[in-house]
């Protein structure tokens, strides 16, 4: 009988222990997807569980620039490096909109990174000849994460290719 007893007493508690975090659970009914189209990336997901807690979910993205190199004369010089660039946007997830779900959609856009010098990429005769500009942007990678309150991670960091 004591054996039964302990045995129940141990099951009620884990309900009770485990109860709080399947309350506090997220469910994504669709998503998330991430899709790129040039500098930017969209996180799409359809959620329900997020309550009435602040939460917020931020897509932070990386990608490539390309530079290239001018002349006075407006002649390109081809084949310079890639260098990084990045962007972030953290956005509000509003209450349950419809039935404790909601549709949410983050987008960020990349920043090009500070412009490098003709020296830093390579131009021939780099001695004030030659003017830097940027010929492309990429978005190429993107990491989404979810947090509820805010400062607690529940989902995520989840990269994208």
């Amino acid at each position: 009988m004591i054996r039964k007893f302990g045995i129940s007493v141990a099951v009620i508690g884990a309900l009770v222990l485990t109860a709080g975090l399947a309350l506090g659970a997220i469910t994504f009914h669709s998503g998330p997807t991430v899709t790129f189209s040039g500098t930017t990336a969209t996180a799409t997901f359809n959620v329900s569980g997020l309550g009435n807690d602040p939460a917020q979910a931020t897509l932070a993205i990386s990608g490539s620039a390309t530079w290239g190199c001018r002349n006075h004369g407006k002649n390109v010089a081809p084949g310079h490096p890639e260098t990084l660039a990045t962007g972030s946007t953290t956005q509000m997830l509003n209450k349950s909109e419809k039935n404790g779900r909601s549709t949410v959609t983050v987008t960020a856009t990349l920043t090009p990174p500070t412009t490098p010098t003709p020296q830093e990429i390579g131009c021939p005769n780099p001695a004030g000849n030659w003017t830097v500009y940027l010929v492309s942007e990429s978005a190429t990678s993107a990491t989404l994460t979810i947090e509820q309150p805010i400062g607690t991670i529940i989902f995520g960091p989840q990269t994208y290719p």
